[in-house]
């Protein structure tokens, strides 16, 4: 695939090193979004991925040791030299482009896409509809778009809670601040806070005729890893969904 280049730099590159950090260690995503994405995936052995908004592809080298043949793009570049470097030094075959969703082009189908905390970071509705609708372009027949978002649902705002506090802020966008083990602010981002009707609308504008809401669970090693304490509260109230979209 012909990489689409962006020399302009976004925001997302200001913070890539702290960002590809904190998915190296966050439990939320080793042992909640990751697991989760991967049992709604379904068996990849052999089969095409698309990752929309691949960030470092750290997810994608777990679906490449599963046997998926995979395709990321990102926006960042820097995300995108980041994988590339992990692609270069172990190479699983994996393929990389720097692009938008309405830039996003591929020459073949997918059997199946995936995006892990993307999604909200798209402009405005008209914004999150163009990545349905790229997506669904480049998914065979018979393929679906398996989406790890943000709980639009999410009632604790406000609170510190599994080292991170999701804060509403004015014209419909919410602060998500990351804290270390010391509880001092390691990482903060502003996103789009989406209501599950806006979702559904995206999806639905972007071509998908049907779809579905999943609550996520902890995986057991993570409940074990981290121990019941941490997790105290998670699935009743959890931060994140996941949502499918089938064309």
């Amino acid at each position: 695939m012909k990489k689409i280049i962006n020399t302009s730099q976004t925001p997302y590159d200001a913070i890539s090193q702290k960002y590809t950090d904190l998915v190296m260690t966050d439990p939320a995503k080793r042992f909640v979004q990751y697991p989760s994405a991967i049992q709604l995936l379904g068996d990849v052995s052999k089969k095409t991925i698309l990752d929309v908004g691949c960030g470092s592809g750290t997810f994608d080298r777990e679906l490449a040791r599963r046997g998926a043949i995979i395709t990321g793009y990102d926006i960042s570049s820097e995300q995108i030299a980041n994988a590339e470097k992990l692609e270069l030094a172990n190479p699983l075959g994996i393929n990389y482009a720097i692009s938008n969703p309405q830039e996003f082009k591929a020459s073949k189908k997918f059997d199946a896409a995936i995006s892990v905390l993307v999604l909200h970071y798209a402009l405005d509705i008209e914004n999150l509809a163009q990545f349905f609708l790229s997506t669904f372009q480049v998914l065979k027949d018979d393929g679906k778009f398996v989406c790890i978002l943000t709980n639009p649902g999410f009632k604790r705002l406000g609170e510190v809670l599994y080292n991170r506090r999701f804060t509403k802020l004015p014209n419909d966008k919410m602060l998500v601040e990351f804290f270390d083990q010391n509880q001092a602010l390691s990482l903060s981002a502003e996103y789009s806070s989406f209501s599950f009707a806006d979702y559904e609308k995206a999806a639905t504008d972007g071509g998908f005729k049907k779809f579905g809401w999943i609550n996520l669970k902890v995986s057991e090693i993570g409940l074990r890893t981290m121990g019941q304490d941490y997790w105290k509260g998670f699935e009743e109230d959890c931060p994140y969904m996941g949502f499918i979209a089938y064309k």
